[in-house]
């Protein structure tokens, strides 16, 4: 069974690696500016896109936060790790998610 350290730098790593996917995310939505030349599909498909890279940030954001406050004592916080690491991997970055979610794994019982 892992420590506690190991289970806080992989929260910790699967954090920053969230900020950076909440960083480069806002090219996306310059990669979706081609739509807007077909006239109606193409607006509509480009209102998509920003509309879920928007919630996709905004879940970004929170689980970060979350993530970066818990790191201290993982083993205090397991569960919520678990949980915010199985959303994380749908509703946010999946590589910071899912380290998140090894180290909820791991952590030790309290």
């Amino acid at each position: 069974m892992a420590d506690e350290k190991t289970a806080s730098m992989l929260v910790l790593i699967g954090a920053i690696l969230q900020l950076v996917m909440i960083i480069f995310s806002i090219y996306e939505i310059y990669l979706a500016l081609p739509l807007l030349a077909i006239p109606i599909i193409g607006m509509m498909a480009f209102l998509m896109v920003c509309v879920l890279w928007l919630l996709f940030s905004i879940f970004g954001i929170i689980f970060m936060i979350l993530w970066f406050a818990w790191r201290k004592s993982p083993s205090s916080h397991k569960t919520a790790l678990i949980v915010t690491g199985v959303l994380g991997l749908f509703l946010a970055g999946f590589i910071g998610a899912l380290l998140v979610l090894i180290g909820g794994i791991i952590a030790p019982k309290k």
